[in-house]
């Protein structure tokens, strides 16, 4: 069994870079549908469900790299009370997006929605899933005091929640296009592989959170997109439309935006 390394003022520098460029990603994905809008005024009338989902995405995200930043300057103790606050804001983001894509693919199913909810929302509810699944479990690393493996997991974790947001930024950059929601979430993989990279250079290792992270995630949602298992995806629809059914009076669909 190897042992974990000690952090190093090169590892520092490197984690503090790539979570700013995993959350700067983040923002400008939502900046055109989302955050611009609202800085305008220019955004419809929404539930507060969808907004709660959209802010406390755009705290957990500004924690994450302030957070690496803290660590980088030996500032343990502010890290770790963000750290727990960060569990409210996980806790809150997804359970507002779990509401909002249940309800979002039952009115498709039912009332002719949007009919991409039924495409790909199998695909964003295993985002959900493993951001936070790999979340959770950095956290019980830290627990546990194996640092090495906590960083990477929320790494993991992060990249893997930057799926929407990437996203939105490819869709801007290119237009819209069917495959471009699933290369969106699958691209975000690419930071999981810069990790993949550092690690094998700098320590000839490649720590296996990285590993499981990336195999996990390809598996998962490769498995759910409709191109490749229609019928999975259909059963699924099935159960987020029926529980959306029972949710639909805590989030209104009209008038509303998308995040």
């Amino acid at each position: 069994m190897k042992i974990e390394r000690k952090h190093s003022k090169r590892d520092h520098l490197f984690y503090s870079a790539l979570t700013i460029l995993i959350s700067a990603i983040g923002f400008a994905g939502f900046s055109f549908t989302y955050f611009g809008p609202i800085i305008r005024a220019s955004y419809p009338s929404s539930g507060m469900v969808l907004h709660l989902h959209g802010w406390s995405f755009f705290l957990w995200y500004l924690l994450f790299p302030i957070q690496a930043i803290f660590i980088a300057r030996r500032k343990r103790v502010f890290h770790m009370i963000l750290g727990r606050f960060s569990v409210i804001l996980v806790l809150l983001m997804t359970l507002t997006g779990i509401l909002v894509l249940t309800v979002r693919v039952e009115e498709a199913m039912r009332n002719g929605g949007p009919q991409i909810w039924l495409l790909y929302g199998p695909l964003v509810l295993s985002n959900l899933v493993l951001f936070v699944t790999f979340y959770f479990a950095g956290m019980y690393m830290a627990i546990k005091n194996r640092l090495q493996s906590h960083k990477r997991l929320i790494i993991v974790a992060s990249s893997i929640g930057l799926g929407a947001g990437f996203f939105r930024l490819i869709f801007h950059l290119s237009g819209f296009h069917p495959m471009s929601l699933p290369v969106g979430v699958l691209g975000c993989s690419l930071f999981i592989i810069i990790g993949i990279i550092y690690d094998k250079i700098t320590h000839r290792y490649v720590h296996p959170a990285y590993w499981a992270g990336l195999i996990v995630m390809l598996i998962v949602e490769v498995s759910l997109l409709p191109q490749v298992n229609g019928e999975m995806v259909a059963w699924i629809n099935e159960g987020l439309a029926a529980i959306g059914e029972y949710l639909g009076d805590f989030y209104p669909t009209e008038p509303t935006g998308e995040i």
